[in-house]
């Protein structure tokens, strides 16, 4: 009986990476509930609707990447893409309209970075040939490790 590959380090890595995510946007969602009187008081009146919305969607969007990367779902490569870009994507666009504080602003060339880190990662994960393989898929032609 042949034994299927273990769980690439490039997977474990963006595993973690999704968890994170994930759990930041739970975090987020709870955090505006139990400070809902708080938040009311000194923010604009949508600031908590956004933030329960926001909350949400972090935490629901990487559920099916982790799941699919427990099980080894052959669909789980495009969800890593499809979700992978959405994180950054929703983070681009809070810091641009949402955030007010200057000092905020200042780390922006290392959020760039970390930003194309990942998105570099996800393009070695894509074409690893040990990952497609991991998932049953065929590796594609001219493509390293």
């Amino acid at each position: 009986k042949a034994r299927r590959p273990r769980r690439p380090i490039l997977l474990k890595l963006a595993f973690l990476v999704f968890v994170l995510w994930t759990v930041l946007g739970w975090l987020r969602f709870a955090g505006a509930l139990a400070q809902q009187s708080l938040i009311g008081a000194f923010f604009p009146s949508g600031t908590f609707k956004y933030l329960i919305a926001a909350g949400l969607i972090w935490g629901l969007i990487g559920l099916p990447v982790l799941w699919g990367l427990a099980f080894r779902a052959e669909w789980t490569l495009k969800m890593i893409w499809i979700t992978g870009l959405l994180y950054p994507i929703l983070y681009w666009f809070e810091r641009i309209f949402f955030w007010q504080d200057p000092a905020a602003q200042a780390n922006w060339p290392f959020m760039l970075l970390l930003n194309l880190a990942w998105v570099g990662l996800l393009i070695w994960i894509s074409s690893s040939k040990r990952v497609r393989l991991f998932f049953g898929l065929q590796p594609v032609e001219n493509e390293g490790n």
